[in-house]
């Protein structure tokens, strides 16, 4: 123990601190009437047995200090012990701090009851020597505390995390899987739930910091990112006009991604993720903006032909395909143009050339695939085949 005083004071003081390292029992005890004082300690969050046992320790250590005998290891992971208990136990660290500090005051008055007056006076570096003892046990309770939180903060997450995710495997009539992901998502059974998917390769373009500022809630999951926002039944705003889809919130508006149909009511989500998982799946590398199934229904299609692919686009287009590519090039220009507006003039005006050329080159991929893209019918498996080549081209 270093001090300013005369041999006689530091004797005293010493002789002192060697009384309390033999009554911590005593100390830890007036220590645990005080802490009993504070929330939630006062409601019994920790059991007095525990902090009994704590305090001894804890003055055990501070009054070696202070004495200047050594202080074993062993007490340093007493101290993290004890923070990582009051984190396991959801104690606030700012009560758990509390309790900490209180050490100094309860060591002080133990001092000023067992010396003169004169004595602690003398000793003017005994107070900061006490607190830095006190501050060592401290700061080895936060590490612990932080610890344990951190750990407990990872596990909760993962628990929060694997509730939603058995919630979107499920078909989402199990009752438990429903009020679980409920919970985690903080929203009722029956509310309107917005349900996007993010392709792998477009992540970078959805932030979490934003997501979480629009009110969503992002879950990896199945090598993409679900995008959940809820309202209450009925409030979720639509597009203006015929369609009245559900709005795409802002957060999303320049990500590409597949969207479903609006969950009326949680259960239904499972069924609107699927959707919107196939939507994605369809998008091609260059877009820039959520769909919807209307608009990628022909892609969605072909995807979902799987390994009958090829063989459709093989049966459909192959003297098309084996023309020369820059004939080939021109007559499939004039198709998409012509899909895309039902309209000769217009295609005619995107293609930059005349309405006569537009109806010889359609006529020309109807002798090739024996299908004709102005007739209904016959275009949609013009238009799927065509997807399905270039799915597989592409």
């Amino acid at each position: 123990m270093h001090s300013v005083g005369n041999a006689a004071e530091t004797a005293a003081v010493r002789s002192v601190l060697l009384e309390l390292l033999g009554d911590v029992d005593a100390i830890a005890e007036r220590f645990v009437v005080a802490l009993t004082q504070v929330v939630p300690y006062s409601d019994g969050a920790v059991e007095r047995a525990r902090l009994l046992a704590d305090g001894v320790n804890t003055y055990e250590r501070v009054l070696r200090r202070l004495v200047g005998m050594p202080v074993p290891e062993r007490f340093v992971d007493l101290s993290r012990g004890l923070g990582r208990h009051r984190a396991q136990l959801d104690v606030p660290l700012a009560a758990v701090t509390t309790g900490t500090r209180l050490h100094f005051r309860i060591v002080w008055e133990e001092l000023a009851e067992r010396l003169p007056p004169d004595a602690l006076v003398a000793m003017v570096t005994l107070p900061v020597q006490l607190w830095q003892a006190v501050e060592e046990h401290s700061t080895d309770v936060q590490i612990g505390y932080h610890e344990a939180a951190t750990a407990l903060a990872f596990e909760r997450d993962r628990d929060r995390r694997r509730a939603v995710e058995a919630f979107l495997d499920s078909d989402g009539e199990d009752g438990d899987l429903l009020a679980r992901a409920a919970g985690v998502l903080g929203a009722g059974t029956g509310d309107d739930v917005f349900v996007a998917f993010v392709p792998g390769r477009a992540r970078n373009a959805l932030t979490a910091p934003a997501a979480r500022a629009a009110g969503a809630h992002l879950h990896e999951w199945r090598g993409g990112t679900v995008v959940l926002a809820h309202r209450p039944r009925g409030t979720w705003p639509v597009d203006a006009g015929a369609s009245g889809r559900p709005v795409v919130p802002a957060v999303l508006r320049v990500v590409p991604c597949g969207v479903g149909p609006l969950a009326h009511g949680l259960s239904r989500v499972p069924r609107a993720l699927r959707v919107a998982q196939q939507v994605a799946g369809a998008l091609p590398a260059s877009a820039t903006a959520p769909a919807r199934l209307a608009g990628t229904a022909v892609a969605v299609a072909a995807s979902a032909l799987g390994g009958l692919r090829g063989d459709l686009a093989r049966d459909v287009l192959h003297e098309l395909l084996v023309l020369a590519p820059p004939e080939r090039d021109r007559l499939l220009e004039t198709v998409d143009a012509y899909a895309e507006t039902g309209s000769v003039a217009a295609a005619a005006e995107r293609t930059f050339c005349h309405r006569n050329t537009v109806l010889n080159r359609l006529r020309r991929v109807a002798e090739c695939t024996g299908l004709d893209v102005t007739v209904p019918a016959q275009s949609s498996v013009l238009l799927l085949a065509l997807t399905a080549w270039r799915w597989q081209d592409g």
